[in-house]
């Protein structure tokens, strides 16, 4: 029989990486670091030439999804540490 403990932290760990995982995937999934701010190309109304202008916006990149997985991972692994409630002992 498993430990409720055991059972508890393996249920935050999975929580952890979907949770982290779903974030990542909604706020735009971008494939390189985590950005603070986005550049919009815009141009100028009377001379024509293009320029970009900065929107501040928080997107999460890979580094965001490594620390999220690791840490679910490292949570995934301390469940071992919890032993079963009942270990079954056989006596001869």
């Amino acid at each position: 029989m498993k430990s409720p403990l055991r059972t508890i932290t393996r249920l935050l760990a999975l929580f952890i990486l979907s949770t982290c995982l779903s974030w990542w995937w909604f706020s735009g999934a971008d494939m390189g670091w985590t950005k603070t701010y986005v550049t919009i190309p815009a141009t100028d109304e009377i001379t024509g030439i293009p320029y970009e202008v900065k929107k501040e916006k928080f997107v999460p990149g890979v580094d965001f999804v490594a620390v999220g997985i690791g840490l679910s991972f490292g949570i995934f692994a301390a469940s071992f540490l919890f032993s079963p409630k009942n270990p079954k002992i056989q006596k001869p």
